[in-house]
Order: C-alpha cells, then structure tokens, then sequence
C-alpha cells in the first residue's frame, strides 16, 4: 500500500526565498480560474495544479523542467498564472496570477519531480494578481523582448520585493475552499477513465441513519445532499465544525442546514464530517474494521448511504432507500500520526485529524485513506437494491447470494453492508464480470460518457 511518509515524500526546506511561474489553462466553466477540469480547450481534461491532494506533478507530468528547476535550486513557493477565460467577461483574455503553493514536501515518482504544498492560496478572479505591462517589466528581467505571452522565453522567477506583494495580495483573499467545491462538483459531470477500472471494490455504509436528528435528501431529478453523522468526541474550538458550517453541494453559498426544519438541529451540534468530499479522505478503525488494512492503491471504497426522498421540503421516510453516493480511487493511507501533514491542506479537512489536534491518543488503531484525483462525489445518487446486488452480483464473503427473506430490503442491505470488505475482486473471472457490471451502472447513473469515448486526464 502507498504509505504517505519520510520514506517516499521528503520535507522540503527552501533556501531561496523565490516563486516560480508556472502557467496553466483556466476553465471556461467557472467564474473562479480554475484549472481547466472539463477539457475546455481541447487540451485534455486537466488535474494540474492539483488542489485536492494539494500537489504539482504527482497525478500526471506537467511543466517539468520548471518543477526540477525550482526543488534542484531551493525556491520557496510555485506561482500559478493564467489566461483567464472563465464567466466573468470582464477579465477574460488578460493574465493574472491566481494562487500560490508554498513548497512542503517532494518526491520522485515515474521519473519526475512532484511537490506538495505546506500551504496553499488560491483567490478569485476580482482579487488575483493582474500581470499588467508596468508588472510584466518588473517580473521580467530579460529585456522588453518576450512578451508575456510566450513565458518560456522570459524569466519566471519572482523573488524580493515583487514576490511579498503578489503573496500579501493573494493572502487576503484566499477563496481555497471555493475552488476546491467548485473543482468536485465539475467533476462530476466527466468520466475520469478511459477503460473499466481494475481495482478491488469495497462498500462502506455511512452518513446519518435512522438514528440521527438530520437524514440525507434525494431529490426528484436523482441529485441529493451528503448528510454526515454526529461527533461524539469533544474537539478544540478551533478544530470543531458545527452543521452551520456545511454547505450545499450544489449551492455552496447556501447552508445545508437551509434544507431542514430550525427545530431540527442546533446549528451549533458537531459534526463528523467522515468522508469529506472537497479533499476526499476517509478515516477509520482499521482494528474493528480491519478489511480496510488489505486496500491496495489503486483500489475503490464506494460509500454508501441512506437517502430519504424530499419533495417541496418534505420528507417521504417511508420511501427511503440505500445508493451509492460517491468513492475513494485509493491513492495514500496513514496508519500513524503524522504532525506536519495533518495540518497540511490535503489532510487537515479529514474529522480524525480534527480529533487527533485535539487529542493524539485518538488516532489509536485508526488510518487515514486518501483518494486520488480520480476520485468522485456522484452528481446523482445511484440506487443501491435488490435488483442491483443480484445483477451484478454481489456476494456474501463466502461467495453466496444474499438472502431477501431475512427481513426488508433496507434491512438485508444494512445488513450485507454493515462489515467493510472488498465486496468486488476483478482479479477473478467472475469478479471481472462483476466489476464490469457495477461500473457500467456508475457510468449510466451519473450520465457519463462511455469509457471508449474518454480522453485521457492530462497537465
């Protein structure tokens, strides 16, 4: 299993204070300048930057040289720019720098260097750092002869001065969390694989039940709103997230807590937010559930959750009914505490790390899995019944069908579901099969293209 730790990733310590200008494509499908997610300009279907995992090269191979130059000479920070081409008509076609990593850790993978960020700013477009003609003469110290629109040929460091106001300009404005939301709910429209997985797959029950004060919606056009559990452990001020705090997914600038009665909840109850879907990680006990511990990179954990239809604000608890609602692509797993990356941007969002800044011997017998880029918060909710699990089929541990006679049909699910374990194994004939079946369901619940017709993710 990929374990994130000093043994592959390496902590990096600058010995120049300087950035490095590194240029991406910007959506046309936001008003933030984005990276381009949904292959605006025929280029590819961008991961790069990647704010997620907050990495640069560890997905795919992107401005290389620049990336080696920057680890090899000591710089501090990647500055992002880009040709702004998203839905605020005013900026478009004019060049900004948008956001910042300071360097934290690198490491070589498939022959490249990859970052990750210790730090991470990006802004939106109205407060980004336009590189006017006056700027531009002050970045570029090769003469007035490369002009800004071919920066390979022009100097792209930034060091002194000019490097304090472009990152005390970003800082004011940091909108991370905007692009991160934004960054999930595009990908949900876009297939990230050009062929049918080879993965494991496993399936783990989560969210509120029929136990908690708040249930999952499902509305009539099949999208629907994650609603996480309680928290049940003290967590410091400033570590603690209340449901005031959750947003709509479809709506961020609305509260969750908009979709339910005021009686229903104190806005100010903890949650527990696990799994997140904005950096994607997922925290466990891997000794009660100790399945977990077999997962592989490279290997699916499919969450599956109650959902109850809402129409016209009303619920419908009698109609209620399992789906799947999203999944990890297995990239990196914690077993132990790390302190420096707990508090980076790609784990602190994680409700153990919140627990374990709170209280370290929290983390006893727990991990913490982190997805990869290729990882999914579904647009539509994808039912999970009887119909489902005996197409495909999913089995018992033991290779035998599920017995419907035991109780209802939630009841056999929660059941069958209630223990994590790899529920698919492609590796086998009849797991192939399987697993060919369970992902063209995906495909066809989420209205994605089909997998011969993707193009592959790229810089």
């Amino acid at each position: 299993m990929a374990m994130f730790s000093d043994k592959n990733w390496e902590e990096y310590h600058s010995s120049k204070r300087e950035g490095k200008l590194c240029y991406h494509y910007c959506s046309t499908h936001s008003v933030l300048p984005l990276r381009d997610v949904l292959n605006s300009h025929g280029k590819g279907y961008k991961s790069e930057p990647n704010y997620e995992t907050a990495t640069y090269n560890w997905c795919v191979k992107c401005n290389q040289p620049s990336i080696h130059a920057a680890v090899r000479d000591g710089l501090s920070h990647i500055l992002y720019i880009t040709k702004y081409s998203g839905q605020k008509r005013e900026y478009v076609g004019c060049y900004y720098i948008v956001g910042y990593y300071e360097i934290g850790w690198t490491i070589r993978v498939d022959g490249r260097t990859a970052i990750r960020a210790k730090r991470m700013c990006f802004v939106p477009i109205e407060h980004a750092f336009e590189i006017t003609n006056d700027r531009w003469h002050r970045i570029n110290q090769r003469g007035k002869t490369a002009s800004l629109s071919s920066l390979r040929h022009a100097t792209q460091r930034i060091g002194g001065e000019l490097l304090n106001e472009i990152l005390g300009s970003l800082d004011k404005h940091n909108a991370v969390d905007s692009y991160l939301r934004e960054t999930a709910l595009l990908k949900t429209e876009h297939n990230p694989f050009k062929s049918i997985p080879s993965g494991k797959i496993y399936i783990i029950n989560v969210g509120a039940n029929t136990s908690s004060p708040l249930q999952s919606p499902l509305f009539d056009d099949g999208r629907f709103e994650f609603v996480p559990i309680l928290e049940t452990e003290a967590i410091d001020s400033k570590e603690r997230q209340i449901f005031s705090d959750l947003r709509q997914f479809y709506f961020p600038e609305k509260p969750l807590l908009d979709l339910f009665p005021s009686s229903a909840i104190s806005a100010f109850s903890q949650v527990h937010n696990d799994p997140e879907f904005i950096t994607f990680t997922f925290g466990d006990n891997v000794k009660t559930k100790g399945n977990l511990r077999n997962m592989q990179k490279g290997d699916y954990l499919f969450f599956l959750a109650r959902l109850v239809p809402n129409k016209n604000g009303k619920f419908h608890h009698r109609n209620a009914l399992f789906a799947l609602v999203g999944y990890l692509e297995m990239d990196e797993y914690l077993h132990e505490p790390y302190p420096a990356l707990f508090n980076s941007p790609a784990f602190e969002k994680n409700a153990h790390v919140r627990r374990w800044i709170t209280n370290p011997l929290s983390f006893t017998n727990f991990a913490i899995f982190k997805g990869s880029t290729n990882s999914r918060r579904f647009r539509f909710a994808a039912p999970f019944n009887r119909k489902f699990v005996d197409f495909v089929p999913i089995l018992k541990a033991d290779g035998s069908p599920w017995d419907w006679n035991r109780t209802t049909e939630l009841g056999v699910i929660g059941a069958n579901t209630r223990t994590t374990r790899m529920h698919i194994n492609p590796d086998t004939t009849e797991g192939m099969k399987s697993s060919k079946r369970f992902w063209q369901y995906i495909l066809d619940s989420q209205k994605w293209d089909s997998f011969d017709n993707m193009t592959k993710s790229s810089c």
